[in-house]
């Protein structure tokens, strides 16, 4: 039995386990403020979004984020995605706050002068709370609206009865 799953591991490494390191797409970080985030890397069609999601030690409400950029466009970035993406997650991990707006998030491979704009990572505006709908405008009393006259005193009876 155990030569048999030795067997099997010698031929996973050979069929490409070994053949190169594959970049992480999700992990945690804590920043000098003791923030505790985690992080989700989506990819799709050249653009790069990198979803953050941030809590103070103590337990606050947890503070969401996203930044989005090109990194294909880095003339170096194809050859050492692994190393582009650990140091974008250094710089986030020395931000006090990685959800607050600053300046776009570039790697020392990909800095000025050495790729466009577009491969820098910038944070994508925050939608805000979602706003409530309106309470609806008072009415008069519903057995008004909904009981003709003639019928108003039983219907207002069983209107305040239904209403509680």
């Amino acid at each position: 039995m155990p030569l048999a799953l030795l067997a099997l591991a010698v031929l996973g490494a050979a069929a490409g386990g070994g053949a190169g390191r594959e970049e992480a797409r999700e992990g945690r970080f804590s920043t000098p403020e003791q923030q505790r985030c985690r992080w989700e890397l989506r990819s799709a069609a050249g653009a790069s979004e990198l979803r953050l999601s941030c809590r103070a030690a103590g337990g606050g409400a947890a503070r969401s984020c996203a930044y989005r950029g090109e990194p294909r466009r880095c003339p170096a970035y194809g050859a050492r995605s692994h190393q582009y993406w650990r140091q974008i997650l250094s710089r986030l991990r020395r931000r006090l706050h990685p959800c607050a707006p600053g300046a776009p998030l570039s790697a020392r491979l990909c800095g000025p002068g050495r790729a466009p704009p577009e491969a820098q990572l910038r944070l994508l505006p925050d939608p805000g709370p979602a706003t409530p709908a309106p309470a609806p405008e008072p009415t008069e009393d519903p057995a008004e609206t909904y009981c003709t006259e003639r019928w108003h005193s039983l219907c207002s009876f069983f209107v305040g009865f239904w209403e509680g």
